[in-house]
């Protein structure tokens, strides 16, 4: 087998010995010193040549591949080149490029290459009514050569100013594109599945399934992951046509369900056994029926309107036994449905006694707001929580300051942080409330390290002035406020530098 290796790495040599040790030399060394020989023996797969190396990489599925990158340095992106000719194809339409340059461009392309292993395929490209056929024969291709993670972006580019995502994808079904026997991951955006039960033959490798502005039906979805054993992860974002979304019990290898902006759903049932990662943006739902929420160790859960009221749902009795929980974001109307539960939310949420990491997503911070999260810490009791993240509002009302004169302070609870570390706020502009939920965390968190504020940047002309003054007085404000933990540290920006961020952050900037 002959590869034809990049010039950085045909240059690099390996060290050979220049001479074996002896056996006395080694018998000498004794027993005890067989750590030490080992560390001076080095890694012998990693001395083999590269053309060995990459033999062997050859016969690993891509993701095993990807992984022999944390063996050492010398294994380090090595799998990109397992393949004599590039395995990972782009196909997407360059600035200004017309459709037929386009067209004639990937058709050279792969006719050069020919029918080898192929890794990695993204095709972003709208095809019309006339360039359907070019898409399909893609497709085949991609289905011909083995693919193993395939991303295929059919969405008309976004008429400015429609909102991405509510565009009705076009009536074509591509997914006869699933005939590839080694496909693992797909991502599919911006057309219509319908599915027949003919298409399902080859999806048995099938691990992660993205489906993203696609028109498909509550029974196409129930077939698809019937016909997908070994999925493991599922991502719905913006599918319009899906009302109610079940998960049958023979999906019992998903671990990991999101789903974002899907408007018309209204119930979700699961019966996977082994789900642990639960992520939910959009109007809450009337129904939610999950068979094993205490296994769940992530979950997200945001609704960002202003509605004027409680939408019915059962979500806090429905994944309220969140006993493993882990990493946890909540937004203020979540909040707001374990404050009215009361009671009734101290069965199911008893104690977060695993939850190491919580983000709260306030739309408002009005009083009733600031008194919906003293509920939730005076209710949902989180001893092992050591890192907290608050996305505060980005408008610049502060309700405090109109009715301050008849408003009776709420009393924050006396709860203890035991092992809060870490604290971050964005969007932080000093309203009263702003300044009294920090009064409270300072208050609280003996064994704090760290109190992370980023202010608000976004003002108009005739404001930035008056805040720019008000920047310095926030700072002396928050030195004189009471903190339980002496080595705590405030740190007020006006930029934020993005190495602290919550878990869940990716969800949110996608949506």
């Amino acid at each position: 087998m002959t590869f034809l290796l990049p010039d950085a790495m045909r240059k690099k040599k390996k060290p050979r010995w220049t001479a074996e040790p002896s056996l006395a030399s080694a018998d000498s060394a004794g027993a005890g010193d067989s750590s030490s020989s080992a560390a001076a023996g080095a890694d012998r797969l990693t001395d083999l040549p590269d053309a060995l190396r990459l033999h062997i990489l050859s016969f690993l599925p891509l993701k095993y591949a990807v992984r022999t990158g944390v063996l050492s340095r010398d294994w380090r992106n090595l799998w990109k080149y397992r393949w004599p000719h590039p395995s990972s194809l782009d196909l997407s339409v360059a600035a200004g490029e017309r459709p037929e340059d386009f067209l004639d461009r990937v058709g050279c392309c792969l006719r050069h290459r020919g029918r080898r292993r192929l890794d990695v395929l993204r095709i972003a490209f709208h095809p019309g009514l006339r360039h359907g056929p070019e898409v399909i024969r893609w497709l085949e291709y991609a289905s011909a050569c083995g693919v193993e993670d395939l991303h295929v972006d059919l969405s008309p580019p976004p008429p400015s100013p429609a909102p991405v995502g509510r565009r009705r994808p076009p009536r074509r079904d591509f997914f006869h594109l699933c005939e590839s026997p080694n496909l693992s991951r797909l991502t599919v955006c911006g057309f219509h599945l319908s599915c027949p039960a003919a298409h399902f033959k080859r999806l048995s490798s099938l691990e992660i399934l993205c489906l993203h502005s696609i028109s498909i039906t509550d029974a196409a979805l129930r077939r698809i992951i019937a016909a997908c054993p070994r999925l493991r992860s599922l991502d719905l974002r913006y599918c319009r046509d899906l009302r109610r979304i079940a998960i049958p019990a023979s999906g019992f290898r998903l671990a990991s369900l999101t789903i974002v902006h899907c408007p018309k759903v209204s119930e979700l049932t699961v019966s996977a056994p082994g789900l642990r990662s639960f992520r939910f943006s959009g109007a809450y739902l009337t129904s939610y029926c999950l068979d094993n929420s205490s296994g769940l160790e992530d979950v997200y859960m945001s609704s960002g309107g202003l509605g004027s009221g409680l939408p019915r749902s059962n979500w806090v009795k429905a994944i309220g036994r969140l006993s493993n929980v882990k990493v946890l974001t909540l937004c203020s109307l979540s909040l707001q449905y374990i404050t009215v539960s009361g009671a009734n939310a101290i069965e199911e949420f008893r104690n977060f006694r695993n939850l190491r990491e919580l983000q709260l997503l306030m739309v408002m911070m009005t009083d009733s707001n600031l008194t919906d999260i003293y509920s939730f810490f005076t209710l949902c009791r989180c001893p092992s929580l050591e890192r907290l993240f608050i996305e505060l509002p980005t408008n610049m009302y502060d309700p405090y300051m109109e009715k301050y004169l008849e408003v009776v302070e709420e009393k924050p609870p006396e709860v203890a942080f035991e092992n809060l570390k870490v604290i971050k706020m964005n969007n932080f502009k000093g309203h009263n409330n702003e300044i009294e939920l920090v009064r409270f965390l300072l208050g609280r968190a003996a064994y704090l390290e760290s109190l992370s504020i980023v202010t608000f940047q976004e003002f108009e002309m005739d404001e930035v002035n008056y805040y720019s003054g008000m920047l310095q007085f926030l700072r002396d404000q928050l030195s004189y406020l009471t903190k339980a933990s002496v080595n705590a540290k405030i740190v007020m920006t006006e930029n934020d530098d993005k190495k602290l961020r919550p878990t869940h952050s990716e969800i949110y900037i996608k949506v």
